[in-house]
């Protein structure tokens, strides 16, 4: 085995560690949306560290949102909701160990809606011939699985739904997929611990490479609202099951 696989593990970093536990404070209410925080100096000793671990722990903080820091008059909580980055949902998922609330997790849902269809249809005219192959073997992939797992089939399904955004042609839409990576995971843990669904999903994905191979810009985005819809319907009755 590569001597990398057995490198140090190395613990969170004190940076690392301040700004999980103050996006705690936030998210929990602690700190109220508009309210200002102690100094830098009194922060660093409230969670024993240096001042310059509190003000990188800061900065990176404001880069995702939820703290503005302004000169001479120190550093406000933010709305997260209004002043949020993307990164923001990554800090709720560890909040609330790695569920949505129900608002967002229709927010996700609706957004699939909003770019997915979007994507297929794009994918169907500008596609290459090396896109379509692509797609081609990540079905074939599909095809030949026998043995099922959450992890493996959610795997696939990730791999499809990007594979259909890079198509697109536009290089937004697969960041956009990527950014939302660890949401979709754990979204697709859970939909996939029922492996009754395996089959249509897959069903579909074989019908939109037909399609976007054929360049049928209408079959493919009405096939993309199918397969979500499938999607939505089976995720809602399996979370409510358990």
């Amino acid at each position: 085995m590569a001597e990398s696989e057995f490198a140090p593990i190395v613990s969170r970093s004190l940076k690392d560690e301040f700004i999980n536990r103050f996006e705690t404070l936030i998210l929990s209410g602690r700190f109220k949306p508009g309210e200002r925080v102690p100094s830098e100096r009194d922060l660093g000793a409230m969670f024993g560290v240096s001042r310059p671990v509190v003000h990188e722990g800061l900065r990176a903080l404001e880069g995702r949102g939820l703290v503005t820091i302004e000169s001479r008059k120190g550093v406000r909580i933010n709305d997260y909701r209004r002043e949020g980055s993307i990164e923001m949902l990554l800090s709720i998922l560890n909040y609330t160990g790695g569920k949505l609330s129900p608002a967002l997790f229709n927010g996700v849902l609706e957004m699939r809606q909003l770019f997915e269809v979007e994507t297929a249809g794009l994918a169907a005219l500008r596609r290459t011939d090396d896109q379509c192959a692509e797609l081609q073997r990540l079905i074939a992939e599909e095809a030949v699985l026998t043995a099922y797992s959450a992890a493996l089939v959610g795997r696939l399904d990730y791999d499809f739904h990007l594979m259909v955004a890079i198509a697109s042609g536009n290089e937004i839409y697969p960041l956009l997929m990527n950014s939302f990576r660890r949401i979709y995971q754990n979204i697709l843990h859970e939909f996939y611990s029922d492996h009754t669904v395996i089959g249509e999903v897959f069903r579909f994905h074989r019908l939109l490479v037909e399609a976007i191979t054929a360049a049928d810009e209408q079959a493919a985005r009405q096939l993309m609202r199918d397969l979500l819809a499938f999607g939505e319907k089976n995720l809602r009755r399996i979370m409510l099951s358990e």
